[in-house]
């Protein structure tokens, strides 16, 4: 490199201040400029206006929730999202799951790793050749012109596959996360009932588990597999790049370069807003107005009787205004953090960039003048890239905050949904098995409801198979808790629960449940009746599952619904829900439970929208099938069906009566 007297510093420096001077002279006397300017000024203070008001009605309506979901960026609490420690422990975590040992997804990332370095050394040829053209346009080289452009030709074909492959490969990659991260999700919310802790005890403080498993988990995946290539192919654009420029403008004016780059990379962090936490708090409000959407249509029916139309709009109108609301306060603040951003990253940069890269060309001599603009070209080109890739690892933060509200999310579903230790050793010391056949005691039990309100304390029965029971009392007693409790959905209080071997088998479940509003599975008719079980494929297997559904449907006087016109049992609707009446639905739940033929069954007012008449063939039916029951039931006449009463007082002492009837 050339070396630089005293004296051609002192001359362009001097230079460079006139032609700043002329400069601004020139800008002023530009009418275009300078009403792009007065416009820009205008629409600046506009916006800043509007986002203040914003801002201020915003704080207004949900001070509280601003202090508590957004908090200050000093202020430090245990499961706010952050890019901290905690976010690269949770990551690490959630990307073991993402990755694992396939070797599917191993070969995905190391091809998209050898695409990515394919594409940086592309570009370096790229800006190559273009000094290279440039050189030979200024020496008017028909032949050496010819051959850039050849050149030209075949990277063009080869960086549109790999830029192509690159997208596509992300994507794979996107869908390989999605699928493994879910399919994780579905095994441990699905087992050992976690959906039901989740959804209905609250265990984990989880809330919107459905908008956090089909939405949070796509997007933590799309931005993870995004983050991987915005963060290796700018570090290895900016070594090679470096490299390269390095033996046209040498290394001092680089180390300056870069050094602006770090330094401006810690103002703007610092000066950066929580937008992790403000994702975090975008996707909870956009969980809270698909759950207002889901009620309505669940209830569709209710709402429509009740004419309810108008309430629900307010309601539906109310979640979208915090969503928007608050979307829009995020957004002001990307924009302010977008003009610090683009301002010093990318053009106060290209103020100092300029210079460094103009200099030691403006102070080369004897050198021939095509052989200068070529190196220049190439190096302006590397500059620029280097410039863009320095740049995109500082921005790496804004995907980092993004990721970290997603990896919150995300995380706080894998732990509401991992089974506890503690709920493992309660269940072991609070549920016993014993070899006695058939036999299941309850000895001092205690049982609280998730909100704390005592429902049954030191209650000590048997229950013998064959003796049907009634259980009444007022609303709220709790009438459903000991079931629950058999069930292993509650862990009682105080007291144990014996049981025979083998009733915790969920494929073969002791107690069988029929609530008064059967849930209806999404599938054919034949799916009604079996379920939980699923047949589908066709065989003599399901052939004798065909004709025992048939018969099932016969005997609670469903055979109506069986078409065979129609496709017969393999029939559906879109909701079943929608075309059966209350007591169909019933009838489905008491055909379902005459197909499992469970030891136990709970009848929860599963015999209220059925005629009084026909109620005693169905317990015939149970008797007939060895079927224990338990009714819980407010009509006094199906005593005639059972054996056993249990009334519970409802007086808050926990007492339960029993008599024998």
């Amino acid at each position: 490199m050339t070396q630089v007297s005293p004296k051609q510093v002192a001359r362009w420096v001097v230079g460079t201040k006139h032609v700043f001077v002329r400069s601004l002279l020139s800008f002023l006397a530009d009418p275009q400029l300078i009403s792009v300017f007065t416009a820009s000024m205008v629409g600046l203070a506009t916006i800043s206006y509007r986002s203040r008001v914003k801002s201020m009605n915003w704080k207004a309506a949900h001070l509280d929730a601003l202090k508590k979901d957004v908090p200050k960026i000093e202020v430090k609490k245990k499961g706010v999202a952050a890019v901290d420690a905690v976010f690269f422990k949770r990551l690490f975590y959630i990307l073991r799951i993402c990755v694992g040992t396939d070797p599917k997804t191993w070969l995905l990332i190391i091809t998209q790793l050898g695409m990515l370095v394919g594409r940086s050394l592309l570009s370096l040829r790229i800006a190559r050749k273009g000094g290279d053209g440039l050189k030979a346009v200024i020496s008017k080289s028909f032949v050496q012109f010819g051959v850039v452009i050849t050149d030209f030709f075949i990277m063009g074909i080869v960086a549109s596959v790999i830029n192509s492959s690159l997208k596509y490969l992300a994507n794979l990659m996107t869908l390989e996360f999605r699928k493994k991260l879910t399919t994780h999700t579905h095994e441990k919310y699905l087992r050992d009932r976690s959906f039901y802790k989740a959804a209905i005890l609250r265990e984990g403080n989880l809330d919107h588990a459905d908008q956090r498993i089909t939405d949070d988990i796509s997007k933590f995946c799309e931005t993870a597999s995004d983050l991987y290539s915005r963060t290796f192919k700018p570090l290895l654009d900016v070594i090679l790049c470096t490299q390269r420029m390095a033996e046209n403008i040498g290394y001092p004016g680089l180390v300056c370069l870069y050094s602006y780059f770090f330094l401006s990379g810690f103002v703007v962090r610092w000066i950066s807003p929580p937008f992790s936490r403000m994702i975090a708090k975008i996707q909870e409000l956009e969980g809270s107005f698909r759950r207002a959407h889901s009620r309505l249509i669940t209830h569709a029916e209710e709402v429509a009787f009740l004419n309810g139309s108008e309430c629900e709009k307010a309601i539906l109108n109310e979640r979208l205004g915090h969503v928007t609301d608050f979307s829009e306060y995020y957004f002001m603040w990307h924009f302010k953090q977008g003009i610090m951003d683009q301002y010093i990253l990318k053009y106060l940069a290209s103020i100092i960039g300029w210079p460094i890269l103009a200099v030691p060309f403006l102070l080369k001599e004897g050198v021939d003048i095509s052989e200068i603009a070529a190196r220049y070209r190439e190096s302006d080109s590397l500059i620029q890239g280097a410039s863009g890739a320095i740049s995109d690892l500082l921005m790496v933060y804004k995907k980092l905050a993004q990721l970290s509200g997603f990896t919150a999310r995300v995380m706080e579903l894998l732990e509401a949904v991992e089974p506890q230790e503690r709920d493992l050793s309660l269940m072991s010391s609070k549920f016993l098995e014993s070899d006695v056949e058939d036999m299941i005691s309850f000895r001092d039990i205690t049982i609280t409801s998730p909100d704390g309100r005592l429902l049954v304390k030191d209650l000590s029965f048997d229950i013998v198979p064959g003796k049907n029971i009634l259980v009444t009392g007022a609303n709220g007693a709790g009438k459903t808790s000991l079931f629950r409790v058999l069930a292993q959905l509650w862990i009682p209080t105080a007291g144990t629960v014996t049981v025979p071997r083998g009733a915790r088998d969920l494929a073969q479940p002791l107690l069988f449940y029929v609530p008064q509003r059967p849930y209806l599975a999404s599938g054919s008719l034949r799916d009604q009746v079996t379920y939980p079980s699923r047949f589908g494929v066709p065989g003599p297997e399901r052939d004798a599952v065909d004709a025992k559904v048939l018969e099932c449907l016969d005997r609670v006087k469903l055979l109506k619904l069986y078409d065979s016109t129609k496709g017969g049992l393999d029939f559906s609707h879109f909701d079943w829900n929608d075309v059966l009446s209350g007591g169909e639905k019933q009838r489905v739940g008491l055909a379902r439970l005459f197909f499992h033929q469970p030891k136990y069954a709970v009848l929860d007012e599963a015999t209220s929208a059925i005629n009084p008449d026909e109620e005693g063939g169905l317990y015939e039916w149970c008797q007939k099938l060895n079927i224990t029951v338990f009714s819980i039931a407010h009509r006094y006449e199906l005593k005639r069906f059972h054996q056993v009463h249990l009334h519970y007082l409802a007086d808050g002492t926990g007492k339960v009566e029993i008599t024998n009837l």
